[in-house]
């Protein structure tokens, strides 16, 4: 792989704490550039961010954007260069509630390409929960405009779903523009699935984000270490990288869940030379 970026959503929280260490970080590992999160950009304007970024010689690819916040991103991003916008993930709990969302992305399509830009749809697990003769994704891959809507495929909750994430690629090709590299160690169990059920209320700070008690905390960190090390855990790697070459990815970014050397800066590291050997 030769250009691979770094989504600022790993290591929950780290990025809230100190944005530039961050993104310096980033850039001693080799990382060409950024997919931004939940609009965290350290307080920069936008011609600060710009400048700051040219000053790293890194480059902001994509972001993922809350539906709330996609008109205010619409115009910030694009000063960045920035190609993509991301929908990090909908709830959806019946057929006709994913044709209803198919078009909402086809409706922040429309107003991501007269911005410059093209808008994407993220999958978690439950995208592969199915509703008649189709999941979710499908649904959503079937009922939006291929020039106004791409997929950025999350190989790992593909694979935490049971879903052969190269497979997938092929059967949908030229719709996965952007690929989320992510290891897990094994399907996901019905106990992974209730993690927040059990963990029980969370608190929030002002700004919303969660804010764990030590007990929520232990329960979160061993979860987390279903992010195993690349090439230990389920995913054929070489597979998904052949198969989304083949329809035309324009970018892979690293997501990382958990520092499985217990430092963030060697983990992130071993991710890009691992993928740089492919």
């Amino acid at each position: 792989m030769k250009d691979i970026y770094l989504i600022t959503a790993s290591f929950v929280g780290e990025i809230r704490r100190d944005f530039k260490g961050y993104v310096e970080m980033a850039k001693r590992a080799g990382y060409a550039g950024l997919e931004l999160f939940d609009c965290h950009y350290g307080g920069m304007t936008a011609p600060e961010l710009n400048a700051y970024m040219r000053s790293m010689d890194m480059k902001v690819i994509s972001a993922h954007v809350n539906e709330k916040d996609v008109p205010s991103q619409l115009e910030y991003l694009p000063q960045l260069g920035c190609r993509y916008i991301v929908c990090p993930g909908l709830k959806v709990s019946s057929r006709e509630e994913a044709c209803r969302q198919a078009e909402r992305l086809n409706e922040w399509g429309r107003k991501a390409k007269a911005a410059g830009m093209k808008y994407g749809y993220h999958n978690h697990n439950n995208d592969f929960d199915v509703y008649g003769d189709e999941t979710v994704i499908e649904i959503f891959l079937n009922n939006t405009d291929p020039d106004l809507v791409t997929f950025e495929l999350d190989a790992a909750w593909a694979w935490r779903a049971g879903v052969n994430a190269a497979d997938f690629i092929r059967d949908h090709a030229g719709r996965f523009e952007l690929i989320h590299v992510k290891e897990t160690a094994r399907t996901l169990t019905e106990e992974d699935k209730t993690l927040f059920q059990r963990m029980g209320p969370v608190e929030r700070s002002a700004d919303g984000f969660p804010v764990f008690n030590e007990r929520q905390k232990a329960m979160l960190r061993e979860h987390q270490k279903i992010n195993c090390k690349l090439g230990d855990g389920i995913i054929d790697m070489p597979s998904i990288k052949a198969a989304a070459d083949a329809q035309g990815v324009q970018a892979y970014i690293v997501e990382r869940e958990y520092a499985y050397t217990g430092d963030n800066f060697t983990t992130i590291l071993a991710d890009r030379e691992y993928l740089s050997r492919l």
